[in-house]
């Protein structure tokens, strides 16, 4: 014995120096490294010591509460995960285009009224991309398809529903003949932009579906095909002269209404129908279409319906002077009124009587139209396709809506295989338990998304295409952190107490990181920001209680011996007898202990054997240092060529024709409407200044001009109404120079446009005395283009309901509505009343040519500047609709990602000071943002904030973990580069493979901004993630990392050896010899501590040694090295002098586990001394001969 115990002491303190607790003190147990300070064997950072120290405490506390009643809290936790899913009953679903991607109505020029256009669009391009339209055969295809569409109807309510009942139509004058008026609402068509109203052929859309029978035997079958409205007003005036021609003549005059389509050439002059009144009748010669389209094209009321060429053809090529030569594309446009419109429109009307009329019933009729109209284009294109060079497709907001919500259903089918997989992964990759980890996380996901609903953010499609994924796909990294440090053979207290701080960390600064993201204007992106804060939370409970539970109960069932659960075989120590001094078998033990110390996963074993000395020889040092500066270099360059790129066809599923057609629209296309918002003014005082800022815009160059560079004033309400008004004072001008009226009073033969001009001047604007006849000479209605400003409103109740058609092309939506009066001579009363003060009105505009992003972002920024100006000078103003809803973040886009980022940095860095010292934060944030640099690889576009927070969180996290574990070991900056690879390489790796297997489903979405922006930039971030940790991040390190947060000041390489705890006051007299029993309760490996005597004998690997003793002492550590608890033993004989060392006992590890302590072996029981725990004073027995002793429960 005596020439034994030094051979074993030396290797035995050997193997024990370079366990955990010496040479990883902080990482083990920051209290004995705060201890190592406190008593002047070593420096370092004792306020983040002491702080870990607090937590690990905390998390070791409730490992031991999990380990005790880890059934219960499983229990209890699948209690709260189910109860929290059921919040997923009382979910919310957005799947409307302008709730997903449009700026949410913060301000008033977020969101008009109905910002979307209710229009519904078709667009005609050749199959074959060199195929040119400019060709009759394309235009009558054109014709052919929108007039079938045009006819379908919908039955609902018991009503059939047609394009009559919903379009837009010009409106028409107060007639006193109804049956002029009648015959007038008959014959007026629906408004429809197309290119084919440069031809005969766009007669043909207009109907009517019955033709329209006129008496005085002037026509029985009068359509539009046939019609010319004043060849047809001059025959009626020869048949009846009872009514005021002159009204008549004089609203088709201002209206621009004259042949209508009878002097317009046919696409096929061969066409029975076609007039020959056109110009090419009969003609052989080829039509020069592309001259024709040039300009654009007029409707049948020309002064108000021109169409602008850049709207109805697409993909154009001109020669030198300016003409059409080819196209690409045509567009039509049916005019369709708003869901409100449609619900005002009908209101109180008998059609609608019996179905108790209201806004949801007329959004369910529209709807049902432009579905049914979307539908008969696909038909009637896919029946052509093997007969026709074109493809025709339709675009409306309706079927965009319908289409999201079709798409943004879940794919449980989808769910259930990517879960299978990342479980056989799980499973593959580590251990059983993993793959019940996967399940914990996924049902946790789903408990997240119920909570998110019961705290009011809505479900869209990124909550069931994207978020479950990489949420999940997230938490494995922790998950396999957790089995690495469970895999030292520590009980869940001490696998807790490890990683614990790890695992918060993690979820804090993730969950920071996205609710930073959430910064960003656009519903869809912020709602899933914060979902997935939501979800990293939860994920960081279910990974701290769920999961050390799930351990505590598969170490249970491994002492058990359960056939599922079943470890591997225990090695059984050697049997020693009585007195035999063998030298060898010392050697046995030492050779067992450090196979075990050396069993290590074949990541942390590849990384420590291969990946560190190859890292750190000088040429690949080099080697790394030069590709690293490449790459900053490339991605640098490739920065300053960023552009911003986004495209609304990439928010919709591929291959449909929505989807087709934005991408045809954003190719040949590129127009744009948009308004100009006017409110909270004095509008009659401030006509001079709307003239200005009306035409402050044709300094923007892609603002649409007539052909005299100016912009169409015809569009402008406000000289709209002052035209009006000049024309009356015009013919009031001329019955006063031939004396049909005087200033008391007009006579028979003055006309209708007199009377109301008279009735105009006599208004004194002044509520207590309206009229004043005296004035009529004296007064001009317009007086140097400003209307008179003291009876603007009485004047305004008159345009607004005798020039309707003017008033419905201006777009003018002037809020409140103006009041109704119809002027007649037979009427002699003057009063005409006041209209209320308006308090919104709008301009329309329109863009042209504008297909990128960047050019976009650059004209709305000219134009709020406009806006801001006018803004200073009193006028309140501001720009809305459909570009500036979902362009306007772009705007500011630059000033959001800067102030994410430093939100995102901010709380990152908060987080990080808890358990680093801030001084030394500076390496990994280096590191970050390098790496972060790798976004400049993709164009900034509408997802670059959320994808920046994700880009950030897989590059920090793996970042700070290696910080931590090089930070917390001991040596050299080489030796603790080793130290923290060895036991994170392992979770880095899986956990990253683990993210990109769940994240893999996103390749295969409908979604392009799905499939390729974010699948690939996540594909990217982990590519660059692997790099970074396993190569570039440990180079720095070594180069220039911080010092340790504990340097020793007796080893370079490890801590003094701690003194032992102080014992509790003794409570029983020294026992007889006795031996450990074991329990028939077996618990989970028991929490142990590192040696802390030299002379103390280790055993490791649940190895212990029988010898017969004269006096045994048995020592239980309250620590465990890297390999597993241990138990000491100390023999002593009359020839060796031993100091013997009482045990410490927690109590509160006795009280939990003491108690559980049974007699294990009842069958082989014996008798011998009996021995009294030194805690709680349970009697305990054991025997020698059982060669498969396991240690007391309370040791």
């Amino acid at each position: 014995m005596a020439s034994m115990a030094p051979s074993e002491s030396a290797a035995e303190s050997a193997g024990r120096h370079e366990s955990d607790l010496y040479t990883r003190p902080g990482w083990v147990d920051a209290d004995i490294a705060l201890g190592q300070l406190d008593q002047g064997k070593a420096d370092g950072d004792r306020g983040i010591l002491w702080v870990r120290g607090r937590i690990q405490r905390q998390l070791r506390t409730l490992g031991s509460i999990l380990d005790t009643h880890a059934g219960k809290f499983l229990f209890v936790s699948v209690l709260a995960i189910t109860t929290f899913s059921v919040g997923l009953k009382s979910m919310t679903f957005h799947s409307d285009i302008e709730l997903l991607w449009a700026e949410p109505a913060t301000s008033p020029e977020s969101l008009p009224t109905e910002m979307l256009s209710t229009h519904q669009m078709v667009v005609q391009m050749g199959i074959d991309p060199d195929v040119d339209l400019l060709h009759p055969h394309g235009l009558l295809e054109h014709l052919a398809l929108v007039q079938r569409a045009t006819q379908v109807t919908v039955t609902m309510f018991d009503i059939t529903w047609r394009l009559k009942d919903f379009c837009q139509s010009p409106g028409i004058p107060n007639f006193d003949a109804h049956y002029i008026e009648q015959m007038f609402e008959n014959m007026m068509p629906c408004s429809i932009v197309t290119p084919l109203d440069c031809f005969w052929e766009g007669s043909k859309l207009l109907g009517p579906d019955y033709p329209v029978h006129i008496p005085y035997g002037v026509g029985n079958q009068v359509k539009w095909t046939n019609l010319n409205p004043s060849e047809l007003v001059a025959q009626i005036k020869q048949k009846e002269t009872q009514f005021d021609y002159h009204s008549l003549e004089d609203y088709l005059k201002r209206a621009g209404i004259t042949t209508g389509y009878q002097e317009k050439p046919c696409l096929n002059p061969k066409d029975p129908e076609c007039p020959a009144t056109a110009p090419n009748y009969n003609s052989t010669q080829l039509l020069d279409i592309g001259a024709e389209l040039t300009s654009g094209c007029y409707g049948f009321a020309a002064k108000y319906m021109h169409w602008p060429e850049d709207l109805i053809v697409g993909g154009v090529r001109k020669n030198k002077s300016g003409h059409i030569t080819e196209a690409k594309a045509l567009q039509t446009v049916v005019q369709l009124m708003g869901e409100n419109e449609v619900y005002e429109f009908w209101s109180g009307h008998y059609k609608v009587h019996h179905i108790s009329w209201n806004k949801d019933k007329a959004t369910l009729v529209l709807n049902a139209w432009q579905k049914k109209f979307a539908d008969e284009v696909h038909r009637l294109s896919v029946s052509k396709s093997s007969s026709s060079s074109y493809s025709f497709l339709t675009f409306s907001t309706a079927n965009v809506n319908k289409l999201l919500k079709e798409y943004s259903r879940s794919d449980l089918v989808k769910l259930g295989v990517v879960l299978g997989i990342a479980c056989i992964y799980a499973w593959v990759a580590n251990s059983g338990i993993a793959a019940l980890g996967v399940l914990v996380l996924a049902s946790s996901a789903a408990a997240a998304l119920g909570a998110c609903s019961l705290i009011g953010l809505p479900m869209n499609l990124l909550s069931t295409h994207v978020l479950p994924f990489i949420t999940v796909g997230l938490a494995m990294r922790e998950m396999f952190l957790i089995l690495s440090t469970h895999l030292r053979n520590l009980s869940p207290a001490e696998i807790l107490q490890r990683t614990g701080p790890n695992v918060m960390s993690a979820a804090v600064m993730n969950a920071g990181a996205f609710s930073a993201a959430a910064v960003l204007p656009i519903p869809a992106l912020r709602v899933f920001c914060l979902q997935c804060a939501v979800m990293v939370v939860f994920h960081g409970a279910a990974l701290l209680i769920v999961f050390p539970s799930l351990l505590a109960l598969q170490q249970r069932c491994q002492k058990s011996d359960m056939p599922c659960f079943r470890s591997e075989p225990k090695v059984r120590p050697p049997r020693l007898e009585n007195n035999n001094p063998d030298v060898e078998q010392g050697s046995h033990l030492l050779t067992a202990e450090m196979i075990c110390q050396q069993k290590k996963s074949l990541i942390s074993w590849f990384a420590t054997r291969y990946l560190t000395p190859v890292l750190f020889k000088p040429l690949i040092k080099v080697v790394l240092c030069l590709s690293y500066a490449v790459l900053i270099i490339f991605c640098v360059f490739n920065g300053l060529k960023l552009e911003l790129d986004v495209r609304l066809s990439s928010f919709l599923p591929k291959n449909t024709q929505e989807y087709k057609y934005l991408e045809a629209q954003n190719k040949f296309f590129g127009f744009y409407n948009f308004y100009l918002v006017t409110t909270e003014l004095e509008y009659p005082l401030s006509q001079p200044l709307l003239y200005e800022y009306h035409s402050s815009l044709t300094k923007v160059p892609y603002v649409l001009k007539d052909s005299n560079g100016g912009l169409n004033m015809n569009d402008f309400w406000l000289a709209n109404f002052r035209d009006y008004l000049i024309d009356l004072q015009q013919e009031f001008d001329l019955n006063r120079n031939s004396n049909c009226l005087n200033k008391e009073k007009w006579f028979s033969n003055a006309t209708e446009k007199a009377v109301l001009a008279f009735k105009l001047l006599a208004q004194t604007g002044i509520v207590e005395f309206p009229v004043d006849k005296s004035q009529i000479f004296k007064k001009r209605l317009v007086n140097n283009g400003i209307i008179d400003p003291k009876a603007f409103y009485n004047y305004l109740s008159v345009w607004n309901s005798n020039d309707q058609m003017s008033y419905s092309s201006s777009q003018a939506n002037l809020t409140p509505k103006p009041f109704q009066y119809y002027s007649s001579k037979a009427e002699y009363d003057l009063r005409i009343p006041k209209s209320q003060p308006l308090v919104y009105t709008q301009m329309p505009y329109y863009l042209k040519n504008l297909q990128s992003t960047g050019d976009i972002a650059a004209t709305l920024k000219q134009i709020k500047q406009i806006c801001e100006e006018f803004n200073e000078r009193g006028l309140k103003n501001y720009p809305i609709g459909l570009i500036f809803a979902y362009f306007n973040q772009f705007l500011q886009l630059d000033r959001l990602l800067g102030i994410q980022f430093f939100l995102t940095l901010l709380a990152s860095a908060l987080v990080a000071c808890i358990l680093v010292q801030w001084t030394k934060l500076w390496c990994p944030l280096f590191s970050t943002l390098t790496c972060m640099l790798g976004l400049c690889m993709m164009n900034i576009n509408a997802l670059s904030g959320t994808m920046g927070a994700l880009y950030f969180i897989i590059i920090s996290r793996n970042v700070f973990l290696l910080l931590t574990g090089f930070l917390s070991a001991l040596g050299n900056r080489e030796r603790r580069v080793k130290m923290s690879l060895e036991i994170y390489s392992e979770p880095i790796l899986k956990g990253d493979l683990g993210f990109l297997i769940c994240s893999a489903v996103l390749a295969t979405s409908q979604f392009e901004f799905i499939q390729t922006h974010m699948f690939f930039l996540l594909l990217l971030s982990v590519c660059s993630s692997a790099a970074n940790s396993l190569l570039f991040f440990p180079l720095l390190l070594a180069f220039m990392g911080p010092k340790a947060e504990l340097q020793p000041l007796g080893h370079s390489d490890r801590i003094s050896t701690p003194p032992p705890p102080t014992p509790p006051p003794p409570t029983a007299p020294t026992r007889t010899p006795s031996f450990p029993k074991p329990s028939r309760r077996s618990t989970s490996v028991k929490a142990t501590r590192e040696p802390s005597l030299t002379t103390i004998t280790e055993e490791s690997c649940n190895q212990s040694i029988v010898v017969e003793p004269q006096v045994t002492v048995e020592y239980s550590s309250p620590e465990s090295s890297s390999s597993g608890p241990f138990t000491t033993k100390v023999t002593a004989t009359a020839n060796i002098k031993v100091e013997v060392v009482a045990p410490v006992y927690r109590p509160s590890k006795c009280s939990s586990k003491c108690h559980r302590s049974t007699k294990c072996d009842r069958k082989k029981r014996q008798e011998p001394p009996k021995q009294q725990c030194r805690c709680c004073k349970q009697e305990s027995d054991s025997s020698d001969s059982n060669p498969d002793v396991e240690p007391c429960p309370s040791s």
